[in-house]
């Protein structure tokens, strides 16, 4: 009869195949040594395998036409198309470290928050080069094309990407430049509890490049949740939700008479101004930016351009 291990043994021996298999995948991965400066993992005659930390970084690398140097990428990585076939190393929030080591990158490039950021110090602390990013507004989202254009040696596709996504914003900003009154809009990202998007942050930026304004004034965090009371006082002209996924967008678009009929009050309400969007479309900083564009501006001008 086989001996069961005691807690301390079974632990050790738990222990022993982590380290092993961080050992296996850091030896066949394309880390670097330690004393080698980052950008040298980049060798002329080393192969890109890249792993991507976000749903918008792995549009960047599709459009930047980096399709087969791509070997990892979050579950929310869902286009184009292609992206679905790469292999999952865990989810945005909570990637898995041996799963991407395990892909034998020679670039991991993460977001900046502090999950990924974390992520990416460890293996940086390995040997990996590694390019974390912050990408929360529109500038942002140019400096950050321009940046992993660099590292994958894509320099003058990240340009003409970011000169296409300026041409098109200065049109549409241009467009709507003159329009009055302008219009008031709600930006609710969640329903239950109420929260919405504040004036500090992307969505605020979409609502006011194609002639709206934030109906929610200043607030001390980004997405704040808000009561019946402020809704009703801040009186939007229209409201926009995201959703996940298209089962979440029908649902939501079905319900949305129910749910907002407490708020009968609300121009956006009383006229039936309430739009369900695609949140990957307009939640997601990339190269499809100008797409979710149009789209807010439709629900704000849906009949016809100023």
């Amino acid at each position: 009869m086989k001996r069961q291990l005691s807690n301390v043994e079974f632990q050790i021996s738990k222990t022993m195949r982590f380290v092993f298999t961080m050992f296996v995948a850091a030896f066949f991965c394309g880390c670097i040594k330690k004393s080698e400066p980052a950008n040298t993992a980049s060798a002329e005659n080393v192969p890109l395998r890249i792993v991507s930390m976000a749903p918008n970084l792995t549009e960047i690398l599709f459009a930047l036409g980096l399709d087969e140097e791509i070997v990892g990428v979050t579950r929310h990585c869902n286009f184009p198309q292609k992206a679905e076939s790469k292999t999952c190393i865990g989810t945005f929030w909570l990637p898995d470290i041996e799963a991407v080591l395990a892909c034998r990158p020679t670039l991991v490039i993460t977001e900046g928050f502090p999950r990924q950021a974390a992520l990416a110090a460890r293996l940086k602390n390995m040997g990996c080069r590694t390019l974390t990013l912050d990408i929360e507004t529109i500038e942002q989202l140019h400096t950050a094309i321009l940046a992993i254009g660099d590292a994958v040696d894509r320099t003058e596709a990240a340009r003409g990407i970011v000169e296409q996504l300026k041409k098109q914003q200065a049109e549409m900003t241009a467009r709507y430049a003159d329009v009055s009154p302008r219009l008031k809009v709600l930006w609710v990202i969640q329903r239950e509890p109420l929260r919405v998007a504040g004036r500090k942050t992307f969505p605020n930026e979409l609502i006011e490049s194609v002639g709206g304004v934030n109906a929610v004034g200043d607030t001390p965090h980004q997405y704040p949740p808000v009561s019946a009371e402020t809704v009703l006082g801040t009186l939007p002209d229209v409201i926009i939700e995201t959703a996940d996924d298209r089962e979440a967008s029908k649902k939501q678009k079905e319900t949305a008479s129910q749910f907002y009929r407490r708020f009968a009050s609300v121009p956006a309400v009383q006229r039936g101004r309430i739009y369900v969007l695609e949140g990957d479309l307009v939640c997601r900083l990339g190269p499809r930016l100008n797409e979710g564009m149009e789209q807010v501006a439709e629900c704000l001008w849906p009949k016809e351009k100023p």
